[in-house]
């Protein structure tokens, strides 16, 4: 499971110091156990600083590529490391919902049924977005491509999210 994380990330350094600051966000696909997992990464290096935009999706394997996943979790992860200091800062938040809409957040270990919330809410429309963008069906993890459109609405959402606003985003130690 982290597995896939790392190599993703490792992957996007490489491209990231090879593409001249070209700021592309990478897209892996592929089985993760007993789930089917899409992983959406964007680094990006300040001057002092390399940041980190992650956004993990868990469905249940699917039958064919066009069936609607029953369940869904994701998990977002933003992240700071500073180049002088070495001080790393990473915020997650998880939540999961089924097909009928049950939404839920991960606060403190346990789940819990949120209030409404528009960046929440902004996070479930994006996840769709991603989720019927990439194949559903490949066998192996496989790094695909997603549309301008789906990586900026993407792009967009992981930017804009204030975790201070957003309940239930947790510091990484």
């Amino acid at each position: 499971m982290r597995l896939m994380i790392k190599f993703l990330v490792c992957v996007c350094l490489v491209s990231v110091t090879t593409a001249a600051q070209k700021q592309i966000g990478k897209v892996l696909v592929g089985p993760s156990g007993d789930q089917f997992r899409i992983v959406y990464t964007f680094p990006q290096e300040l001057p002092d600083s390399f940041k980190w935009q992650l956004m993990m999706i868990d469905i249940p394997r699917l039958r064919n590529g066009n069936e609607e996943p029953t369940s869904v979790q994701v998990e977002v992860t933003l992240g700071t490391r500073s180049r002088s200091t070495k001080v790393k800062k990473e915020k997650t938040l998880t939540l999961r919902w089924k097909k009928t809409g049950e939404l839920e957040l991960k606060c403190d270990g346990n789940w819990t049924k949120p209030d409404r919330n528009p960046a929440i809410d902004k996070i479930q429309e994006t996840t769709k977005t991603l989720i019927q963008s990439v194949p559903l069906n490949t066998q192996a993890p496989t790094e695909v491509s997603v549309t301008p459109e789906v990586e900026q609405k993407i792009s967009l959402l992981l930017y804009s999210l204030d975790t201070e606003a957003v309940p239930c985003f947790t510091d990484v130690h």
